[in-house]
């Protein structure tokens, strides 16, 4: 079976400002504070990226009544279009997801990022928990989050609607990073699609997105 390479470059843009938590404060001041590169660059990690357009994906998949994963581990059902992209435990992703790295440049990268305070909520009380305001860094909107070839593998020809699903969850996806009920990580993307080199128009990924319902896993998958 012949398998051909394909390469997506990835650009996210903020609107507002973005939520990467990088679980610790980093000698800084904030409670919480952003994932960066050895370079002090705000990041959007490759394990998001793969998992917000997984989620996207699913969506898509749900809307057109087609056959999906029971849950996140599933191995044991019937090969969807969800495990053949993203994959599962006992089957391996065929794509490779980089980091997105702010493009801001190194002379302001100490303005990249500001404090924003926030209190811890009880959901059981549905309250403001007592004496627990936190310091939130986040990174600032209007930042540019790029890869060229973010997104790269290699799918056998008959699985171009699979690529179509991939275009289709980055069009929907409009959300990243966390804090998300609080109004951060709105941005826009902007995706160019290699199919063995060769760049896919907007059409031909939209068509190949309208194939995904006559996709049928082929007996090498």
């Amino acid at each position: 079976m012949r398998t051909i390479p394909i390469a997506v470059d990835l650009a996210i843009t903020t609107r507002v400002p973005l939520s990467v938590g990088a679980g610790g404060s980093s000698g800084t001041r904030a409670d919480k504070s952003i994932l960066r590169d050895g370079l002090g660059r705000p990041l959007i990690p490759g394990s998001q990226l793969k998992g917000r357009l997984r989620h996207s994906a699913e969506q898509l998949v749900h809307a057109l009544d087609l056959p999906g994963q029971r849950h996140f581990d599933d191995d044991e059902g019937n090969l969807n279009a969800i495990r053949a992209l993203f994959g599962s435990p006992n089957y391996p992703s065929p794509l490779r997801f980089a980091d997105l790295i702010s493009t801001i440049a190194p002379k302001t990268i100490d303005q990249a990022s500001a404090l924003r305070p926030s209190v811890a909520l009880s959901r059981r009380r549905r309250v403001a928990e007592d004496a627990r305001l936190l310091l939130q860094e986040v990174a600032l909107e209007g930042q540019v989050y790029q890869a060229r070839s973010a997104i790269v593998g290699r799918i056998a020809e008959s699985d171009l609607p699979l690529l179509g699903l991939l275009w289709g969850a980055i069009q929907l996806t409009d959300r990243w990073g966390g804090a998300k009920s609080r109004g951060l990580g709105w941005a826009s993307s902007s995706a160019t699609f290699r199919w063995d080199g060769t760049a896919l128009t907007t059409f031909e990924l939209a068509q190949a997105l309208r194939l995904l319902p006559t996709w049928q896993p082929n007996k090498e998958h």
